[in-house]
């Protein structure tokens, strides 16, 4: 008897033995024991999950002799399943709708179904790839599959799904097969390798079941190549050699020298893959998803179902390889990853070049920041350190006066050699602190200005909303509030007039309508003499080495142009 090889050897025979589809075979089973069964059947799904064998099986069912009608539990052994299996049955008949597909072929099928079954229960046609039939052959295929004779039942298999027209579908009941599991593959193999006597370890089969990618049928067929190899022995080794695996250190060295920004590593890295002779695809397609177990390791480090296929002494090495990426860096490397893989299938003239510059850009692209540290960060340096270090002199503000007149400015910062804190104790003047933020002085002289004024303090914490206010005089022309802002800060205020006009009835106690105008510059402090310069050198200098500036410098990549003193 000449040899099985082992995807037709140990293909199901019962609906029980169909490996991770039970959703569909349970389905199955309880349509045919209670009597609901259709006339037309959609088994779709993925290469090699179990359509064809499914279908045979559903043939059975139905024909089984040994039984007195349809039943999920036909015996195998009658001639009417004997036939099937061996593909032999007059009354069902597998038609491959690749090389079936014309108007011809679908009119001797009507006028076959207009007979009785030669001997079984039922005449069944099953249409593997069905999507491969013509329009012309679906047009006339759609009155017979509507309201087939009594004793016509139809299965078709397809693998894609979506070219079927809408009038087949909803002619159909629809099953959909899954992609199996690697888990269920994985025990699926064990099982035959005991059948089969041979030694072969957990991790070797893991890697079958990983490189057969959910394919039942697939998965045998690698394992009867490597059986081929190797015999009734099967060393990891020989595993990595023959099925093209890539080496989990050269995935570790890519990483690393993306980590570590190191082209010079790139190259030698590729040179090895040479001497190899990997395929360069498959090594970006294999690094795509250890970049994918690094991402899931910082995502979900405890997480045992995601990370069910990493090993646990691969999982020790990957965790110090992942403390070096942040999830921006991986989620960009998995784009240049992505196509570079697209152009190796696409363009495979040249492969190791474009393999070669996509690691070289991934190895000079600039290390993100988390989105979440950088507003940390600026949070921090707006609400903390100064931005430079130069002496400040606060004065309070002066409390109003009973009777205010009706002119009034909130002034800009003054040089602190011309500033004149008026309510400051003679005896002793304001030591110079260092502020987090610039206050507004104030002073206030009449009511419009006490509403600006109000109005100011309740921007405090917004610097958005209070520094346009800087320097401005205020005054009422009937019910409207004249905001008199300097040049440089008319636009920004009213870019953020709808926010001041939520806040000034609460600043004003009543309601009052807002308009801003643009006021003359303030007069600016005579020019320092020469040696202002050096001082304003020193200042700058100064600013320069500030911890809060550096990060600023660091995190936008800029540079100090200019120090003012407040």
């Amino acid at each position: 008897m000449s040899y099985r090889v082992l995807a037709i050897k140990y293909r199901p025979e019962t609906f029980e033995q169909v490996v991770g589809q039970q959703t569909v075979t349970r389905t199955l089973r309880n349509a045919i024991a209670t009597g609901r069964i259709g006339h037309a059947f959609l088994l779709s799904g993925a290469r090699g999950v179990g359509k064809t064998s499914t279908a045979r099986l559903l043939a059975k069912a139905l024909n089984c002799s040994k039984a007195d009608g349809p039943t999920p539990d036909f015996c195998g052994e009658c001639s009417s399943c004997r036939e099937i299996a061996a593909a032999k049955s007059m009354d069902v008949q597998e038609i491959d709708g690749a090389s079936n597909n014309g108007v011809e072929q679908v009119r001797e099928l009507r006028e076959s179904a207009r007979y009785n079954p030669a001997r079984d229960r039922f005449k069944i046609w099953i249409i593997d790839e069905v999507h491969m039939l013509s329009m012309p052959a679906f047009n006339a295929l759609l009155k017979t599959l509507e309201e087939p004779p009594p004793k016509v039942k139809f299965i078709f298999a397809t693998t894609e799904y979506h070219k079927l027209p809408d009038t087949i579908l909803s002619r159909c009941q629809q099953y959909d097969f899954r992609m199996i599991p690697a888990a269920e593959l994985s025990a699926h193999l064990k099982d035959v390798a005991t059948k089969e006597g041979v030694q072969i370890s957990d991790a070797a089969i893991d890697k079958i079941a990983r490189a057969a990618d959910g394919s039942v049928r697939d998965a045998l067929s690698l394992f009867d190549q490597v059986l081929s190899f190797s015999g009734q022995k099967v060393k990891d080794e020989d595993l990595q050699a023959l099925l093209g695996l890539i080496d989990r250190e050269l995935l570790r060295e890519a990483s690393r020298a993306v980590a570590e920004s190191d082209t010079r590593a790139v190259f030698e890295l590729v040179e090895k893959l040479a001497d190899y002779g990997a395929d360069y695809r498959n090594f970006a397609r294999e690094l795509l998803l250890h970049f994918r177990e690094l991402l899931l390791l910082k995502l979900a480090p405890d997480s045992t179902a995601l990370l069910a296929g990493v090993l646990p002494e691969e999982r020790q090495k990957l965790q110090e390889l992942q403390a070096r990426f942040s999830e921006e860096d991986l989620l960009r490397a998995f784009e240049v990853l992505q196509k570079a893989e697209l152009d190796l299938r696409q363009n495979p003239q040249d492969p190791r070049v474009t393999l070669e510059f996509s690691l070289l850009k991934l190895a000079q692209l600039r290390k993100l920041v988390p989105f979440s540290e950088l507003v940390e960060r600026v949070e921090r340096m707006g609400g903390g350190a100064a931005v430079v270090s130069a002496p400040v002199r606060v004065a309070p503000a002066p409390a109003p006066p009973p009777a205010p007149p009706r002119v009034a400015t909130v002034a800009p910062p003054q040089p602190a050699a011309a500033a004149a804190p008026q309510a400051a104790p003679q005896s002793a003047p304001p030591a110079p602190v260092v502020a987090p933020r610039e206050p507004v002085a104030q002073t206030v002289t009449g009511p419009a200005e006490e509403v600006l004024v109000a109005l100011v303090g309740m921007t405090d914490k917004r610097p958005s909303l209070r520094e346009p206010l800087r320097g401005a005089r205020a005054s009422l022309d009937g019910d409207t509030l004249v905001i008199a802002t300097l040049p440089d800060y008319r636009a920004l205020a009213e870019l953020h007039a709808d926010e001041y006009r939520e806040l000034l009835p609460k600043a004003a106690g009543r309601a009052l309508k807002l308009r801003f105008e643009q006021s003359a510059a303030p007069p600016q402090a005579p020019a320092a003499p020469a040696p202002g310069e050096e001082k304003k050198k020193r200042l700058l200098e100064q600013a320069t080495r500030e911890p809060a500036v550096q990060e600023v410098l660091e995190l936008f990549g800029g540079k100090v142009v200019d120090v003012r003193e407040a």
